[in-house]
């Protein structure tokens, strides 16, 4: 019998792709290319585009002729293994969670990963939906279509995303509205993602509190190689917009050995959903993307690497129009990127050094109390790099691998609407720019105490032009009980540190109700400048186990913070026409703890079951009572997988998320409001007619399910997705 419905499914997918090929993808590749062929042209030749690449490469070049070189950040020392091989469980290499390349079960660290091959067996044309597949993560999707990604309940202004272990800044511009930090990198060009669970303040400084998202994108292969990949998700419901991506990536050596060349990009279009279908929840609004990245590594001799790197990218954010309305409103947020890095070995260890240049800028409508346009005006935000280490093996008392390093950052933000507008508390007009700087240096010791134990040690010295000078120590401890069982305890201390809005004093920018916290909107929120930074101790004890077709893991985590940045009505800033005010301040402690775990097992060469979970025990501000996140008090998720045919293979998976809270904005006050618990099941099926060509089709949420709330979360409803992929 399951032969039989194989083979159906087979014979229907072969049809499908004859018919595709009749009609050449047509009404797939209708909209960004076809109303504008010259389009990717014009965004390649972007002013900003060209000047990012200018100042990367000024900013380093002193670099290029006095540093020695390693391998990049972003890139593993070796390839990652396979997952799986003849059912054999093999480790994988990473980078993010030390400072030196590392296995998953030695990384000192509780740290997944999610391959190119996981990404691709996805129905979505992004990783949100395989972050989710993480335990301890949760991708969380606001009302107004805004997600990021929260790592142990904390919330997701604690989770520092990376690409190829340089920052992303753009969210600094803007305060809603945004599709997040996830988005600027096609699936086609992403090599895996490493995702650590746990402060990594030791290492990445500020914002790594909850823990770190590092997208790894491909190296460079020895023969020209790439891909076009077309996507379309079409929602069952107008609730959701309908998704058109169109995604390419080409990569070879221009130089056999010695100079490579590498580019990608993307270009999407969402439509907004129907806002009859919302009630009085603001409906998603529809986007406009785009994103280019184009990189040169150069490979002089075995030991030295030279890479530099341009991008520039595009979210366009649209509201749903009814027939004959005009669109007189705006949120458009630009990313532009340039970056040199030398990597290199020598005899007495390893170096790397990156500079790094980002600008990001938001154009949209400048909104009064009531949510009426008042105008426009553009926020710019830009951040200046500079990072170091040398990584040394030493054989001194014990064999042990030590790294010293540190960073030089430079961030400045031109804010017209909310820094340059009068301030009505004092009176004046404060000016639109303001800037800050930080310099850090650290240092990680990996010390082998006998064959089975390792132990880790690492601190980091932050000093910071505002609020001085900040330490973050950490110890790991890695015990290798048996050859299949590792026991894994750490202990850390981190911090997050307010950002250059919260510490102006002239800083004044109105919210509808969110940013008010306890007050309630409609208020202005204003600005801080003798803010501390936000720390916080944390501990995980756990174990990993890995033998023949099993893998499993199981940690629990506690996290406590100080500090916490939190929004207070202030009485005396209450003006004669009755506005409220609330000012940023250090008053609130919150605490997360819980359980997190995965199992997988491989009882087939042809089959995979994955299983991952997460409770929370407590995720709340203990000043308030209120929870930190939006984040499920529990969630569990199964998958499998199954290569029916060599070019043939299926994927099912179902999630369940559990009672969570989100808030609803009331007159005085927000009002915590119970996400009923609820299920997603999700099926994808993928067939490569020939090794060139791969067709995918999946159903997301099957059965349509969506919490019974009254408050703005949302789900995506039931969805159809259909992508081909050219490879050459």
């Amino acid at each position: 019998m399951m032969i039989d419905v194989t083979d159906a499914i087979y014979l229907k997918m072969t049809q499908l792709i004859n018919f595709i090929g009749d009609k050449k993808m047509t009404s797939l590749f209708k909209g960004p290319l076809t109303d504008n062929p010259r389009y990717l042209h014009s965004i390649a030749s972007k002013p900003l585009f060209i000047k990012a690449i200018t100042a990367g490469t000024c900013l380093s070049t002193a670099l290029l002729f006095g540093t020695p070189a390693q391998a990049q950040d972003g890139s593993p020392v070796t390839d990652p293994a396979a997952a799986v091989s003849g059912g054999v469980v093999l480790d994988q290499i990473v980078v993010t969670a030390s400072s030196i390349a590392t296995t998953t079960r030695d990384a000192p660290a509780s740290i997944a990963v999610l391959s190119q091959e996981q990404l691709q067996l996805r129905s979505t044309p992004d990783i949100t939906e395989a972050l989710r597949t993480v335990p301890g993560v949760n991708v969380g999707f606001g009302s107004d279509g805004t997600r990021g990604v929260s790592i142990r309940g904390m919330g997701s202004s604690y989770t520092l995303i990376l690409i190829d272990g340089k920052r992303v800044n753009a969210g600094l511009t803007t305060m809603r509205h945004y599709n997040g930090d996830l988005g600027w990198v096609p699936v086609d060009s992403i090599d895996r993602i490493e995702i650590v669970r746990g402060p990594m303040s030791t290492l990445y400084g500020s914002d790594a509190l909850g823990g770190v998202v590092n997208i790894i994108t491909k190296k460079s292969p020895d023969r020209w190689s790439g891909s076009l990949t077309t996507e379309w998700i079409q929602p069952e419901s107008k609730a959701t917009g309908a998704t058109k991506k169109l995604s390419a990536y080409v990569s070879g050596p221009i130089v056999p050995d010695e100079l490579t060349f590498t580019a990608y990009g993307s270009i999407g279009k969402q439509k907004p959903a129907d806002r009859s279908q919302h009630d009085d929840i603001e409906a998603p609004r529809g986007i406009d993307d785009y994103d280019i990245t184009t990189k040169f590594s150069w490979t002089p001799s075995s030991n030295q690497l030279f890479e530099i790197e341009g991008s520039t990218g595009q979210e366009k954010y649209r509201p749903y129009l009814s027939d004959g309305e005009i669109d007189t409103s705006k949120t458009s947020i630009r990313r532009t990127t340039g970056s040199l890095r030398h990597v290199g070995e020598w005899g007495f260890g390893t170096s790397t050094i990156t500079a790094f240049i980002e600008s990001a800028d938001n154009s949209h409508n400048t909104l009064d109390r009531a949510g009426n346009i008042t105008g426009d005006t553009t926020i710019n935000v830009r951040s200046y790099t500079l990072d170091g280490k040398l990584s040394m093996p030493l054989d001194f008392w014990f064999e042990q691998d030590l790294t010293v390093g540190g960073e030089i950052r430079y961030e400045e933000m031109n804010d017209p609407e909310n820094l340059g507008k009068l301030n009505s508390v004092t009176g004046t007009t404060g000016s639109p720019e303001t800037s800050m700087w930080t310099g850090a240096i650290f240092v990680e010791d990996q010390i082998k105490l006998r064959e089975d134990l390792k132990l880790t040690t690492g601190l980091r010295i932050d000093q910071h032009e505002k609020f001085g000078t900040h330490a973050s120590p950490r110890i790991y401890l890695n015990y290798d009980v048996t050859d299949s069982l590792t026991l894994k305890a750490g202990w850390a201390q981190a911090f997050k540190a307010p950002n250059m809005r919260q510490l102006n004093p002239n800083w004044v920018q109105t919210s509808r109700g969110r940013g008010c916290g306890a007050a309630g909107g409609p208020c202005e929120m204003v600005g801080n400048p003798d803010l501390k930074p936000e720390t916080s101790n944390s501990f995980e004890l756990g174990g990993v186990y890995q033998h023949g077709i099993l893998e499993a893991s199981l940690t629990y985590f506690y996290n406590e913070i100080d500090d916490k940045i939190t929004s207070a009505r202030q009485a005396s800033l209450i003006t004669g026409d009755g506005t409220k005010y609330v000012q940023q301040i250090n008053i609130d402690r919150a605490r997360t703890q819980g359980l997190e775990g995965g199992l997988t097992i491989y009882p087939h060469p042809d089959w995979t079951w994955t299983n991952s979970f997460t409770y929370l025990f407590e995720s709340k501000n203990l000043e308030t009572g209120m929870p930190l996140s939006a984040d499920p008090e529990y969630s569990v998720h199964s998958e499998v997988s199954w290569q029916a045919r060599e070019d043939f293979s299926v994927t099912g998976s179902v999630a369940y998320y559990g009672k969570q809270v989100d808030y609803v904005a009331s007159p005085e006050t927000l009002i915590a409001q119970n996400v009923s618990p609820y299920a997603v099941a999700n099926i994808s099926f993928k067939y490569d007619p020939t090794e060139h060509v791969s067709l995918r089709l999946g159903v997301n949420n099957i059965f349509d399910k969506q919490p019974k709330t009254e408050s703005n979360y949302v789900e995506n409803g039931r969805s159809y997705f259909i992508s081909l992929t050219s490879k050459f």
